[in-house]
């Protein structure tokens, strides 16, 4: 069952350098908040990790980030698509919440009255199969994604490669299979209808850096069965919990996703009317 929620941190000393908190950094205090035995097994190389973590004040480009905060505080949201590390995860974290590091920041948790964590979603993968269909996929990239061409990174909201990654993550954690082919609805019927992005270099601790895009995209299925409309939906809800792209364990690929219908986009307040033109087509 995924599972995702929010905790606060103070920053105890004041941020004069943003950059040092980098998504590599994120990365290593998260598995500081586990059980040593579960902080390996999650450690280890694996095809896909069970786990997203996000951080948007991080990046620079982001408005009120860290550096413009005197007394900061940061908020990591953690998804779990196996609901077992959450138990040891609480303990963990309640037990050492006082002695946190966030690379070279001494960190505290900022807690709510009664809990430690907030903003707790949860989701089986039986109720995504129950959610109702909507013609429109719109995804908004709350931090950047990122995806791989070869060699090279590419930042562009292609529907084959965008819901490659969440085809392959449904498949490797639910129990169910997605029942359809959807190689095809990809390249021929899945089509961009409406997109606002911009890309941004995000730089690593050792001096490497990743390409990716953030702003919102929408799609929609020409021609698209009922079943297809169906899987592509489920996917879009999958994505709050998955995250879309590469290196959601450090921090990249979160997203807000809404299935809308032709009424909804109209008065859809996060959609610039102006630019829809084409959404009929």
């Amino acid at each position: 069952m995924p599972i995702k929620f929010s905790i606060d941190l103070i920053i105890q000393s004041k941020v004069e350098n943003p950059s040092l908190i980098t998504p590599d950094v994120l990365h290593g205090f998260f598995f500081s908040l586990f059980p040593s035995n579960i902080a390996e097994t999650l450690h280890k190389p694996s095809r896909y990790k069970p786990f997203c973590l996000w951080a948007p004040k991080i990046f620079r480009f982001i408005k009120n980030n860290l550096a413009s905060e005197s007394s900061s505080v940061l908020t990591i949201t953690i998804s779990f698509l196996k609901d077992e590390f959450f138990s040891p995860f609480l303990f963990k974290f309640t037990e050492n919440r006082k002695k946190l590091f966030l690379g070279p920041y001494k960190v505290s948790l900022l807690q709510e009255p009664g809990s430690l964590i907030k903003n707790e979603e949860y989701t089986t993968f039986e109720d995504f199969l129950k959610i109702k269909s909507k013609t429109y996929l719109y995804f908004q990239a709350i931090t950047p994604i990122s995806f791989k061409k070869g060699k090279i990174d590419y930042p562009l909201p292609d529907p084959k490669i965008f819901f490659k990654s969440l085809i392959n993550k449904w498949n490797y954690f639910s129990p169910f299979r997605i029942e359809v082919d959807l190689k095809k609805v990809l390249e021929e019927k899945l089509c961009i209808v409406y997109s606002k992005i911009r890309t941004y270099k995000i730089k690593l601790s050792l001096g490497s850096a990743v390409t990716g895009f953030k702003g919102k995209v929408v799609f929609y299925g020409k021609g698209l069965t009922d079943e297809e409309l169906k899987w592509l939906n489920i996917l879009g809800h999958f994505s709050r919990y998955a995250g879309v792209g590469r290196k959601t364990t450090m921090g990249l690929g979160m997203v807000e996703f809404q299935a809308l219908n032709i009424d909804e986009i109209m008065t859809e307040e996060n959609i610039d009317e102006d630019n829809l033109p084409n959404w009929k087509a």
